[in-house]
């Protein structure tokens, strides 16, 4: 599991359908996900989304009961060097880890348009997340 790094700490990270839809809830495009990671508040929501779906997981697959930091504290953990850093590529990987592959920028967009429609979603050129059939 991709692991995100606040300040010295080292969380567990997951991308997954979950974090999907919340992001697809919060700004009906994910095409802007990437960009939202340059707005420290954004960044902050997103990277807590991928920690606390980590944390679940991890429980889960090691019979352990930890907590995820809140929303709150991702934001005070988060520093300056941590958003000029590594959070995007922590966050990409995390992405590409859920979907199996490897690559960046454009790849990215491309295989989550693959994975949405692959799983009975799709997401047209506007980037509006709707059902099929």
């Amino acid at each position: 599991m991709v692991e995100i790094v606040l300040r010295g700490r080292k969380y567990p990270a997951l991308f997954d359908l979950q974090n999907v839809k919340e992001l697809q809830e919060r700004y009906s495009d994910l095409t802007q996900v990437a960009e939202k990671l340059n707005d420290p508040e954004e960044a902050a929501f997103i990277i807590w989304l991928l920690i606390r779906e980590g944390v679940e997981l991890d429980n889960e697959e090691h019979h352990k009961e930890n907590e995820a930091p809140s929303l709150e504290m991702v934001k005070r953990l988060i520093s300056f060097a941590d958003l000029q850093g590594g959070l995007a590529t922590s966050v990409e990987e995390a992405f590409m880890e859920f979907y199996g592959k490897k690559g960046s920028g454009r790849q990215a967009l491309k295989a989550m348009r693959t994975m949405l429609s692959e799983s009975g979603l799709t997401m047209p050129q506007n980037g509006a997340l709707t059902a099929t059939e």
